[in-house]
C-alpha cells in the first residue's frame, strides 16, 4: 500500500514537474482564454447564421465570414492563433449536440443573426487588440 502512495505521488510530482504543466503556463492560458472564449461564441453565431435559409449565397453572409478569416489572421500573427485554435476545437467538440432550433426563414430572422454574427466578431476582435503575448 505505501509503495503504490509513494509511486503515485511521485508521478504527481513528476507530472506537475513537466514542462507546459503547472504554474508556469497558467499565466499564458489565462492571457489566452478571451480570445478562446471569443473565438468560440463567433463560430457559433456564424453557424446559426448559416442555418438561416438562404443565408449561404447571401453577400453579407460572406462579407462577414471573409471578415472572421481576417481577425484569425490577425490574431495568428498577434500571437494568439492557438487560442483561436482552441476555440474552434471547443466548438468541434460540442456543435455536433447544439439542440438549438436552426434559424427561421425571413428577412428578420435573418438581419438578427447577422448582427449577432456581426457583434461576436466585434468582441472578437476587441480580444485580439487586448491580447498581450
Amino acid at each position: 500500500m505505501r509503495s503504490t502512495a509513494a509511486t503515485a505521488g511521485m508521478l504527481s510530482a513528476a507530472m506537475l514537474m513537466a514542462p507546459g504543466c503547472g504554474s508556469s503556463s497558467a499565466p499564458d492560458q489565462a492571457r489566452a482564454e478571451p480570445v478562446r472564449r471569443a473565438s468560440f461564441r463567433s463560430l457559433v453565431a456564424r453557424d446559426f447564421l448559416i442555418s438561416c435559409p438562404g443565408s449561404a449565397g447571401r453577400s453579407e453572409t460572406a462579407f462577414q465570414s471573409a471578415r472572421l478569416d481576417e481577425l484569425k489572421q490577425l490574431a495568428i500573427r498577434k500571437g494568439a492563433g492557438r487560442a483561436i485554435g482552441l476555440g474552434e476545437n471547443d466548438w468541434a467538440a460540442v456543435s455536433r449536440y447544439d439542440e438549438r432550433e436552426p434559424c427561421l426563414s425571413g428577412e428578420e430572422a435573418y438581419g438578427e443573426a447577422l448582427a449577432a454574427f456581426g457583434g461576436t466578431l466585434d468582441e472578437l476582435a476587441a480580444r485580439i487588440a487586448e491580447y498581450q503575448p
